[in-house]
C-alpha cells in the first residue's frame, strides 16, 4: 500500500504540473545532485489497534520541493510559496482513489541548507498524513509478501546487471 500511495501522489502531482517541466519523483529529501524538483516519500508509520485482527496504520508523508530562482530571495520565496500552496490544494483531503483516509496537512518548514542558498535554491518540506486499515492475513498471503525481488547493480549507472528472487522464511 505504501508504494501505491506514493505512486498515486506522484501521478496526481504530475497531472497537475503537466504544463511545467517540473521533475516529480519518489525520493526522501534532496539526496544526490540538487536540481529543482518535487519529491514524495513516506517516512514514518504508527499503528492503532481497532479489533483483535485489525489495525489502522497512520502514515507520515513528505512532499519536498527544491526551487530555483536566480534573481533574489524575495522572488524565490514568492515562487516556492505558490508551489507549496498548489501542492497543498492538490493533495488536500484526497483519498487518491485508494482505501485510505483523506490526506491531511500537518506542517511545513523551510529546509534550505546554506549550500543550497548560495546556489540560489530554496528547499521546503510539506508534511502530510493519511491512514488505512490492515488486517491479519493468512499464511499463504504472508509468504507471498515475503518474496522479495532483488536487482543487483554491479556497475555504476542504471543498467541492470543481474536479477534474483529471494523468498524469506516466515
Amino acid at each position: 500500500m505504501l508504494t501505491q500511495i506514493e505512486d498515486a501522489i506522484v501521478a496526481l502531482l504530475t497531472t497537475k504540473l503537466a504544463a511545467s517541466s517540473a521533475r516529480i519523483s519518489v525520493q526522501k529529501g534532496f539526496e544526490g545532485l540538487p536540481q529543482p524538483a518535487v519529491y514524495v516519500s513516506t517516512e514514518a508509520g504508527r499503528f492503532e489497534k481497532i479489533s483483535q485482527s485489525t489495525f489502522r496504520e497512520h502514515l507520515t508523508l513528505f512532499v519536498d520541493v527544491l526551487f530555483s530562482q536566480r534573481s533574489d530571495e524575495r522572488e524565490r520565496r514568492k515562487g516556492i510559496y505558490l508551489i507549496l500552496e498548489g501542492i497543498l490544494q492538490t493533495l488536500l483531503l484526497q483519498d487518491l482513489g485508494l482505501q485510505v483516509k483523506p490526506i491531511e496537512p500537518q506542517n511545513w518548514r523551510n529546509t534550505t541548507t546554506e549550500e543550497f542558498r548560495k546556489q540560489g535554491l530554496l528547499a521546503f518540506s510539506l508534511e502530510l498524513t493519511t491512514s488505512y486499515t490492515i488486517s491479519k492475513q493468512d499464511d499463504e498471503t504472508v509468504t507471498d509478501l515475503l518474496a522479495v525481488g532483488l536487482n543487483y547493480y554491479l556497475e555504476p549507472g542504471d543498467r541492470l546487471e543481474a536479477s534474483d528472487t529471494v523468498t524469506l522464511a516466515g
